[in-house]
């Protein structure tokens, strides 16, 4: 950025600060206004060039000739950027305001994030010069009042004619009567119908939906006149004959009017988010900064309805957000601090499972490969498409989550922590690409607690202790807070701790702020916080009137939706599109792990041998050897089968839920429902635990003899599987639900043995079953398992006393009499039965408790 004190041409120091000409080269200087931080007002200097170049701001008063700009030094606006070329571009009056022309440059211009050759400026305009490569830019912001550019939310963007003779207007993606292109409408998504009683509209099936003054259509629905109708980022406004269309996509404001959030801490309640109030205006791009703890997060999520504030109201172009939150679901983007992707997975895999969950589901293939391909592009990612999402840096795996929320064209982007565990160098690049993404159309909310670059932000809002302490242009907060060192980051000690009375900054500072709340609070304990003087001193600063107060004052541009129902039904998706699509990408994830994949299967073939090392061959059909007990010696057996069965299900199941719970938060966000994912765990696993099971019983049967004759239903080996085939999945079942209440992997895991003591000891082996222990024993897998294996090899056959000698027989003085039978293992199909239906029932209970636990973290209004 030059400086004041030299000539924009040829750099000779001036005579003075500000002098109009040159002393050296005699050239008049451009008509310019220098500001190290806050940007001046420009009211009365007509039109003018605000340039942002290196955290430094100028702003150049534009006449009537040219100003040509460049590095070179015969330019008129000499900028000292080393990806500027010498000479870049032109301003020329174009009418009533100015025209931005490209002369050759090598890095070119950007405009609403694409690459313009010229561009006819209106007031409030931003032109970019980038370097994609070091992630910095020069911001040439244009400001003319004359040359006012209507709010695009405000504007008719197109008008349909209502045809009398016409029976059925269509309206889609492609091939409609009325087309909105866009990947969030349906092929056929709506349909109106001409009646003698008047049009009637109705919803044609389509993925995410039809709404019509905030209520979702599920039948036909007789259009009057006001009606506001809601197709994915389109409103249209219905008038006799009419359909006024409003095109929402790179014009979604955002207004917030003292949302407040208070959750319970035992038996007290918390605030934790203090009426904070601000505004977003379109294709803004806002950071929310503060420390940890200071309520940054919990702000953020209050905005985008991830959890909402409990008072005050958030809207969205005038539309009260929390209760048509099903209208907006699918133009909501949002990137959490974890990968919202599989790691497993391939970049351009992961992307398409993505694109088929989020996209409708006439989205044809082609669409399909399009729109991954488009976003690959948008984040810079198209060079790694093949490579593994955990093969790549940090930085790379935020672009693909990035890139997984363009998939649905988003017009609301919100992200926490994205630059979170980034070097420098990959976080400034990082805030480009953010830059990029809100001047292409979205409006970008990111939270972080780096502030080294967030002066490419268009605001900024200071958090402390869950108070808005500032919200406006960055330029302007480090005069705001008294800040000379140019560091954001001093801010953050002039925010925290208690404002005592003797505190220097209390004194020099906020004398004014802390005696209004001494005359409020007489009787107050303690003294306030830091944040909350910071916060009083705000209210009462221009900055608040300027880009708060004034901004909710204006009045929302479009039309607005007055009646609503915050219980709206959300996306319509078919569940078993979704089972199969789920169930393929998780088959798709078990076999890329193909490590822990072969581990799970040879756990099977090695327990089994090791029980062959210590069995007897023929324990299952009454072992011969001397002083051993028939019926003691196959219980054991049938013991260790029943017990690693129920060890396979849970430790097979119980990270699969919560290993992925940022995925599936935010899948669930947007359509994803709970049976059919819940069912795709259930199909898989299913397949995993047949062939371990098929591995050990087929290992265990090389080696062991089973009955040959004839069991209750088929065979003994088969009832055998299928017992153990049971136990396995409601092992699995209960492992899900300890997933689906654990808060990590590793809590879990560290569960898994509290859920598998008592299946050894309810078993009935160990120790006898009797008295409070039998009810108990009716929660156990074990219990049933055990019963069903005893049943299919009838062990009230077996001689329940040592063996006293080797013929094979009953031993002497064992008699029928004194067989000892045991009810747990009648003889009978109807007992077998019964204990193969427990394990289903315990099965689907479990499976229940799993939806309700997922169900429990929902989004709730």
């Amino acid at each position: 950025m030059p400086n004041p004190s030299n000539c924009a041409h040829c750099q000779a120091p001036l005579a003075r600060p500000g002098a109009r000409f040159c002393p050296s080269c005699g050239r008049e200087q451009p008509n310019r206004i220098q500001s190290g931080g806050a940007a001046p007002p420009t009211v009365g200097l007509g039109p003018t060039l605000q340039v942002q170049e290196e955290g430094q701001m100028q702003i150049v008063a534009l006449g009537p000739t040219p100003l040509k700009l460049g590095r070179a030094a015969d330019n008129d606006l000499v900028l000292s950027s080393r990806f500027v070329s010498g000479h870049h571009a032109r301003l020329e009056p174009a009418g009533r305001g100015h025209r931005i022309v490209d002369v050759g440059s090598t890095n070119g211009m950007l405009f609403a994030g694409q690459r313009i050759s010229s561009h006819e400026l209106a007031d409030g305009d931003a032109i970019r010069i980038g370097d994609p490569a070091t992630g910095s830019f020069v911001t040439l912001t244009y400001r003319n009042p004359v040359v006012a550019r209507t709010p695009q939310a405000g504007q008719v963007s197109h008008r349909y004619e209502l045809d009398p003779n016409d029976p059925q207007i269509t309206i889609g993606r492609v091939s409609c009567d009325i087309t909105l292109d866009n990947p969030q409408v349906s092929r056929f998504h709506a349909q109106i119908d001409r009646t003698p009683g008047g049009l009637l509209l109705r919803d044609a099936g389509s993925s995410n939906g039809t709404f019509v003054n905030g209520q979702r259509l599920s039948g036909a629905h007789p259009l009057k006149p006001g009606d506001v109708i809601q197709i994915g980022a389109f409103k249209f406004v219905y008038s006799p004959g009419v359909l006024a269309e409003y095109d929402q996509r790179g014009a979604m404001r955002i207004d917030a009017h003292a949302i407040a959030r208070t959750v319970r801490k035992g038996s007290q309640s918390l605030t934790i988010l203090q009426e904070v109030s601000l505004s977003i205006a379109p294709r803004e791009f806002v950071a929310l900064v503060g420390g940890s703890g200071t309520g940054k997060s919990t702000l953020m999520k209050a905005l985008c309805g991830y959890v909402p504030a409990n008072a005050g109201r958030v809207l969205v172009n005038g539309d009260d957000f929390y209760r048509n939150f099903a209208s907006y679901r699918d133009l909501l983007g949002y990137v959490p601090q974890d990968d919202i992707l599989h790691r497993t997975l391939p970049v351009e895999r992961a992307l398409h499972y993505a694109a088929r969950l989020r996209l409708p589901a006439d989205t044809a293939a082609s669409e399909l490969g399009d729109r991954v391909n488009r976003v690959l592009d948008d984040v810079e990612m198209g060079a790694h498409r093949t490579k593994l999402i955990e093969s790549l840096s940090g930085g790379q795996r935020k672009r693909v989550s990035i890139g997984a929320e363009l998939l649905a064209d988003p017009s609301l982007f919100f992200l926490d922590e994205p630059t979170s565990g980034l070097d420098p160098g990959l976080e400034k690049k990082m805030m480009y690409t953010l830059r990029q993404l809100a001047d292409s159309g979205r409006t970008v909310v990111l939270v972080t607690h780096a502030t080294a670059n967030i002066t490419v932000c268009d605001h900024v809002v200071f958090m402390a202790a869950g108070r808005m302490v500032y919200f406006g242009p960055p330029t302007e907060a480090l005069g705001f807070f008294n800040v000379t060192s140019g560091d954001f980051a001093d801010i953050y000690t002039r925010l925290e701790g208690p404002a005592e009375a003797h505190n220097p900054l209390v004194q020099q500072e906020l004398q004014a702020e802390y005696t209004a709340w001494q005359h409020e609070h007489p009787q107050a304990k303690g003294p306030p916080t830091l944040a909350e003087l910071w916060e009083r001193k705000y209210r009462a600063s221009p900055q608040y009137r300027r880009y708060v107060a004034e901004r909710l004052a204006e009045t929302p541009p479009g039309p607005v939706v007055r009646g609503s129902d915050p219980t709206t039904s959300a996306r319509k998706d078919s569940s078993l599109r979704q089972f199969f699509l789920l169930t393929r990408r998780y088959l798709d994830l078990t076999l890329q792990d193909r490590r822990n994949l072969m581990i799970l299967l040879l756990q099977a073939p090695l327990i089994a041998l090791l029980l062959l090392m210590v069995a007897h061959s023929d324990a299952l059909s009454g072992a011969q050897a001397v002083d051993l007990i028939q019926r003691g010696e196959a219980k054991k057996v049938l013991f260790m089968l029943a017990t690693v069965s129920v060890w396979f299900g849970i430790i097979n199941a119980a990270r699969e839920i919560v290993k992925e719970e940022p995925i599936y938060q935010r899948e669930r966000l947007v359509n994803l429902r709970i049976v059919p994912y819940i069912a795709s765990k259930v199909a898989v696993l299913s397949l995993l635990i047949i062939v371990q099971t098929l591995l050990l019983l087929g290992v265990v049967a090389l080696g062991l003899a089973f009955p040959s004759e004839e069991a209750l239903l088929i065979t003994p080996l088969v009832e055998t599987f299928i017992t153990l085939l049971l136990t396995s999945l409601t092992g699995m079942a209960l492992g899900l639900v300890i997933s689906a209440y654990s808060a990590s992997g590793d809590r879990a895991i560290s569960i898994v043995p509290l859920a598998l003591i008592p299946q050894i000891l309810f078993a009935g082996l160990i120790f006898n079953i009797e008295g409070w222990a039998t009810p108990l024993s009716w929660l156990t897998i074990s219990r049933w398992a055990m019963d069903a294996l005893g049943t299919s090899f009838d062990l009230n056959s077996l001689c329940n006393l040592p063996n006293t000698n080797d013929s094979g027989g009953v031993p002497s003085g064992c008699t029928p009499l004194f067989l000892n039978t045991e009810v747990a293992f009648t003889y009978t199909a109807g007992h077998l039965l019964s204990r193969w239906i427990a394990l289903v029932a315990f099965s689907a209970a479990c499976l229940g408790l799993t939806g309700w636990a997922l169900k429990r973290r929902d989004r709730v209004l």
